[in-house]
């Protein structure tokens, strides 16, 4: 299967996957993970399985005790970030958030952004496995659920949930109401400030502000020690497990609130 890491031996996918857990020194356990990503690469032929996978499948099975709750939920989520898998040889999945990345940082720490575009590291790709497994690897098992609980309460969407309901989406085209505007009053505080740029730009998820605060956080560092990205992945790599999830969500609110300041203002210059 795309991009798996298959033992045929023991036939089990990713043994790596939160191989510090007690709960993976069951055989067990280890199976439903196989068995989950399994049928999903059955189901959905387009993306089939690919490496990164089972990190976001792996809580699932942990708090479910159920499989087949399990695979639902999964399923679930996969449907919001499967765009992030869907790789080309000319085409990132998560190549829309990197680049967009690129942009906040430029705005918030031009000095790093120019530095790491020095370092040939411009394209962003040092933030790949951030994004793709939402920070599964840099925060703790329970830090890292706490983030993702505090991702999605902030990207609230009222209408979000029909989005991934096709039946219910071509009703709303049918009824004509795809163009009536939405009360901002709905939305969390983080949408209603995304709206503000939204004319302009499209809205920015939190992960890209969550990683430009922890960039922002390593920037001093990055600054003085990154003489390569060689450098710059080491230095990420080392923060592995050891982030604080509640400060890293205090600091992408604060830069996205700083980004969505200086976005309204270019704008509302260019305008003028």
């Amino acid at each position: 299967m795309k991009g798996s890491r298959y033992d045929s031996t023991e036939g089990l996918y990713v043994k790596r996957t939160d191989r510090t857990l007690l709960f993976y020194n069951k055989p067990e356990n280890l199976s439903k993970l196989q068995d989950i990503l399994s049928v999903y690469a059955w189901i959905d032929i387009d993306v089939g399985y690919c490496q990164g996978m089972s990190d976001l499948c792996s809580p699932m099975i942990i708090l479910l005790e159920n499989e087949a709750d399990a695979f639902w939920c999964f399923e679930r989520l996969m449907r919001r970030l499967r765009g992030n898998f869907q790789c080309t040889e000319t085409f990132v999945g998560v190549q829309t958030q990197l680049s967009n990345l690129a942009t906040v940082t430029q705005v918030i720490d031009p000095k790093l952004h120019q530095h790491l575009e020095t370092l040939g590291g411009g394209n962003y790709l040092f933030a790949f496995r951030m994004l793709i497994v939402l920070f599964r690897r840099e925060f703790s098992f329970c830090d890292s659920l706490y983030l993702w609980e505090m991702m999605w309460a902030l990207e609230y969407d009222p209408d979000l949930f029909s989005l991934y309901e096709e039946l219910e989406l071509n009703m709303e085209k049918a009824e004509g109401s795809k163009g009536k505007s939405k009360p901002t009053q709905k939305y969390r505080k983080y949408e209603r400030e995304n709206m503000k740029i939204k004319s302009v730009d499209a809205p920015l998820p939190i992960s890209v502000f969550l990683v430009a605060s922890v960039l922002k956080d390593k920037s001093s560092v990055l600054l003085h020690q990154a003489r390569g990205l060689d450098d710059v992945v080491k230095i990420l790599n080392d923060m592995t497990g050891n982030l604080d999830a509640k400060k890293a969500c205090i600091g992408a609110l604060k830069l996205h609130k700083k980004y969505v300041k200086a976005k309204t203002h270019c704008n509302s210059k260019s305008m003028g």
